[in-house]
């Protein structure tokens, strides 16, 4: 059943930051805030994926899953849990929205303790608002939503050192939270890592959250510069560090990922981290992409740190927002441009000084300590979208899908990476599509002004 959106509500969640007193605006570090203006086209745009369900609840953002539970991140609210057991049709069973929180992106995970299967769930915020310590928005908290419609806070960072946190990645077989986004002193928050086992294995009824000595609150295994990472490494061999570090932006964890050393393929802990880089930049290309070997926790060490390359062929990459690896190849690494100060690209043509944000395709090696550029790919010219960047990516087999803003869902095969073709697209009337999320033959859309749609992929 398709139900009616309900755009007055999620433009309100909008409006819950925008509006905030000036003297309480602190922006996370040079980056958007997201709110760009629903796309202003009356009819549908469709190719290769249909609507199949839309709930426009709430605003929608951030999407991720965890078995039959889907969680949507609802900008500038919280979150909301849906029962996707009938992958085709969610249905909203609870969820976690106290208001005044900054992109609100959530994940999740499910584990056995004492016989007992408990849902996890972390919200994670930057620092929109800072104007009083209650109000904060750097904030990352920790709920068990084993019964979603009631959700317990265990636990919570508030502040720069800790609660920044535009996205974290709960690494749910190691039992660690990775966080991105914050600065710190000459790059400290570039990475950071945290034992996870305290907030899954105390009860709830002994968490205070308020508390500094809180037991169930994540204890931190590792805070370092990314950029200091990458000069002590044995794999730098004389390349050159490159310039400071500015701030982490995303982080993917890949678990067991295969990885060539010492002459035979093992499996390690890998980390693609994102490093944004200056966002007021027009230049681009002032951040990076880290590829970070996490299997022992305490001791990460950094086996490549990824610059674009330059030059009139080559567009600048704005902002470095999100690293993936493709699914069906776990050597081509996937680098996202969150640019929206750009219309969409053109499709074969000179886009160095037209395109807004693409998606670069870069092949590492089997030790994933080189890389090659393959390809740079943006939302053709003539796509009815104002404001067109990709945004938050999920790969199926050599299918990557988009959430971008006002051009939708956009889904491109990198069965080529020299070549990535779009095969299909999604642009409903009023959207911003923050991010998007297969399940078999179905893709989520978190979209800020619509709330949820979900979509099945008809393409070949």
């Amino acid at each position: 059943m398709i139900r009616p959106r309900s755009a007055f509500i999620a433009f309100a969640a909008l409006a819950l930051l925008a509006g905030a007193p000036p003297a309480a605006l602190a922006h996370e570090v040079d980056h958007a805030d997201h709110a760009a203006a629903g796309n202003p086209m009356a009819t549908a745009v469709l190719s290769g994926a249909e609507l199949v369900d839309s709930d426009g609840g709430t605003t929608g953002g951030h999407v991720t899953r965890q078995g039959n539970r889907l969680y949507v991140g609802a900008y500038g609210l919280g979150f909301r849990i849906f029962d996707v057991s009938n992958r085709e049709n969610p249905v909203e069973i609870g969820g976690y929205l106290p208001g005044n929180r900054a992109d609100a992106v959530p994940d999740a995970a499910t584990y056995r303790v004492k016989g007992k299967t408990r849902h996890l769930a972390v919200l994670n915020g930057t620092r929109r608002t800072t104007f009083t310590q209650e109000t904060r928005t750097d904030r990352s908290e920790f709920l068990d939503v084993t019964d979603p419609a009631n959700p317990i806070l265990l636990a919570e960072f508030v502040g720069q050192e800790d609660g920044e946190a535009h996205n974290g990645d709960i690494v749910d077989q190691r039992r660690l939270w990775l966080p991105s986004g914050g600065a710190g002193p000459d790059g400290i928050n570039g990475l950071r890592i945290y034992d996870l086992r305290p907030t899954i294995r105390t009860p709830a009824a002994k968490c205070r959250p308020a508390d500094a000595d809180n037991p169930c609150a994540p204890v931190r295994l590792f805070n370092g510069n990314p950029v200091a990472l990458w000069e002590s490494s044995p794999f730098r061999q004389g390349r050159p560090v490159g310039a400071a570090f500015t701030h982490t932006h995303d982080v993917s964890v890949y678990v067991g990922h295969p990885v060539r050393m010492g002459g035979k393929t093992v499996k390690r802990d890998i980390v693609l981290l994102a490093e944004g880089g200056s966002y007021a930049n027009d230049a681009g290309n002032t951040g990076s992409v880290f590829v970070i070997d996490i299997t022992d926790p305490r001791k990460p060490v950094v086996l490549l740190r990824w610059m674009h390359e330059t030059g009139p062929d080559h567009h600048p990459i704005r902002y470095h927002h999100e690293a993936q690896f493709l699914e069906s190849d776990p050597r081509l690494m996937l680098v996202t441009d969150e640019d929206l100060h750009h219309p969409c690209g053109e499709d074969g043509g000179d886009p160095v000084d037209t395109a807004g944000g693409g998606v670069v395709a870069v092949r590492l090696s089997a030790d994933l300590a080189d890389a090659t550029e393959f390809s740079e790919w943006f939302i053709p010219l003539g796509t009815p979208a104002p404001v067109c960047s990709v945004h938050v990516m999920s790969t199926r087999g050599s299918l990557m899908a988009f959430g971008s803003y006002n051009a939708g869902l956009q889904v491109v095969d990198f069965a080529d990476p020299a070549n990535p073709v779009r095969v299909a697209e999604a642009i409903m009337p009023g959207t911003t599509a923050w991010g998007a999320l297969w399940y078999g033959d179905v893709i989520y859309i978190g979209d800020m002004t619509r709330g949820l749609d979900t979509f099945r992929y008809t393409g070949g």
